[in-house]
């Protein structure tokens, strides 16, 4: 599982994992498989860059659909409490939406995501996702839904999404938005992540908003460490969560 994705071995590669992430084999090789294909995200996220054909061909149509059996039951299988195959298995569940994340950024995977039945499995997700303070698969799966919404947002199964559900993933995704900040591409995503909590937050009680200003406020205490075009907007950000919070603080205090 060691193998290095280099241009002579990458199609090697890719068929091995498929190979591993088989319904058939075991579920400790699947997901030995899904950590290999997790390692070598970047590499899947630029498929698209690479000139040969007949690789890009097989990653987007045969190893897209494949990376779901290393999460979903076998066929067939015989649901039980401890099955490791159906059970949510946090760290297991963060590897694959950190995966899915990293394919999410490149334009030409989201319609690959959106059919292969990734997006419908990561909407399966939301509630195991958004019970953990400081878990991070809700601001994976914030990154997920948001880039897809950009494009897709009318497109079955991300129209099944629930108002209150893009918020529940949107609050939790900043209650551990600090913790991915070493990371250049959940840097880079924090912009989109503000304009889609503006567009939800209309919804948000108070509570809520103010553990949503308390998170932008760590992110911008580490401000020596952000790009300054990031720091403008959740300072804009933040502008709006405090004007929603005034709103509701005057509903408050009138009964309403």
């Amino acid at each position: 599982m060691g193998v290095t994705c280099s241009p002579a071995k990458q199609h090697l590669f890719i068929e091995r994992l498929m190979a591993c992430i088989d319904s058939s084999m075991s579920h400790r090789l699947r997901h030995a498989a899904l950590r290999a294909a997790h390692s070598a995200r970047e590499v899947f996220a630029s498929i698209d860059a690479i000139d040969n054909a007949m690789l890009r061909d097989m990653v987007f149509t045969k190893f897209s659909p494949a990376i779901l059996t290393a999460v979903c039951p076998r066929p067939g299988a015989t649901p039980t409490k401890h099955s490791p195959d159906l059970r949510f298995d946090s760290a297991r569940e963060l590897c694959y939406l950190q995966l899915v994340f990293s394919l999410a950024r490149n334009t030409n995977w989201r319609s690959h995501l959106s059919r292969d039945g990734h997006i419908k499995r990561c909407i399966s997700m939301i509630a195991e996702c958004c019970e953990s303070s400081g878990s991070e698969h809700a601001f994976y799966l914030a990154g997920i839904f948001l880039r897809i919404a950009s494009e897709q947002a009318s497109v079955t199964p991300l129209a099944s999404i629930t108002e209150q559900q893009w918020w529940e993933v949107i609050r939790w995704a900043w209650d551990s938005a600090y913790r991915t900040t070493g990371d250049m591409h959940c840097f880079e995503f924090l912009p989109v992540l503000v304009e889609g909590t503006k567009k939800h937050i209309e919804i948000a009680p108070k509570s809520d908003v103010e553990q949503l200003i308390k998170h932008a406020n760590r992110l911008l205490a580490w401000r020596s460490k952000q790009r300054e075009d990031v720091a403008v907007v959740v300072r804009d950000l933040m502008a709006v969560a405090y004007e929603r919070l005034e709103k509701l603080e005057t509903l408050e205090r009138s009964g309403q």
